[in-house]
């Protein structure tokens, strides 16, 4: 017959097996949730010309802290096909006729969208046109200026009197200087960089990649 001692270590022994037995597997790590979905222009883009294509790519930031480039599973559209038209899958677009356009992207319940302006090529003069700056990546710089053509055959470089800013200093700043703006990348994300002078004003849309 076992002793007392004895038969307490086996009753211990066979709880901690049944313990064993009765304890779940650890669970299976969730997969990370989209968060934010960005829209970003693959080269800064100011006003289309009728017949210029562009192409477009989405990001989604996720909970896990990454990105994830998502252009060839997202859904794409434009808000108003008469000025934009998606023309090449999955976000390749054409600029139809004159207009403004909002084209948007959608994942997974997220939706995001950047305005695209259309224009002819003939337009009355005066015009405010800059040369576009895109640093394209965090840190870098580029050069931006803003040029007055008050004909086919007459312009002056009005970048030091124009007024330059930035729709999200986050993703890009700019400032001003005598011959030439510089633009610098921030964070990643899209914005706009708007220069306006006596009464006129044009912008473009540029991208810093993550």
């Amino acid at each position: 017959m076992p002793s007392l001692a004895r038969a307490s270590q086996i009753a211990v022994i066979f709880t901690l097996l049944l313990a064993g037995c009765n304890a779940s597997s650890p669970s299976e790590p969730s997969a990370p949730i989209p968060l934010v979905l960005q829209v970003h222009y693959r080269t800064a883009l100011g006003p289309v010309t009728v017949g210029n294509s562009f192409s477009l790519t989405a990001y989604v930031f996720d909970s896990d802290g990454a990105y994830e480039d998502v252009t060839s599973t997202a859904t794409w559209s434009s808000m108003n096909p008469a000025a934009v038209r998606l023309t090449t899958p999955p976000s390749r677009f054409t600029a139809v006729a004159p207009g403004l356009a909002d084209v948007s992207v959608t994942y997974r319940g997220l939706v995001h969208a950047v305005p695209v302006t259309v224009i002819e090529i003939d337009r009355q003069f005066p015009i405010l046109s800059v040369a576009i700056g895109d640093p394209h990546t965090i840190g870098q710089t580029s050069s931006t200026s803003a040029v007055l053509r008050t004909s086919t055959t007459q312009s002056q470089n009005v970048t030091a009197q124009t007024n330059w800013s930035s729709s999200d200093p986050r993703v890009v700043t700019v400032t001003s200087g005598a011959q030439s703006a510089l633009v610098r990348g921030i964070g990643p994300g899209t914005a706009w960089i708007t220069a306006s002078f006596n009464g006129l004003s044009t912008s473009y849309g540029l991208s810093i990649e993550p």
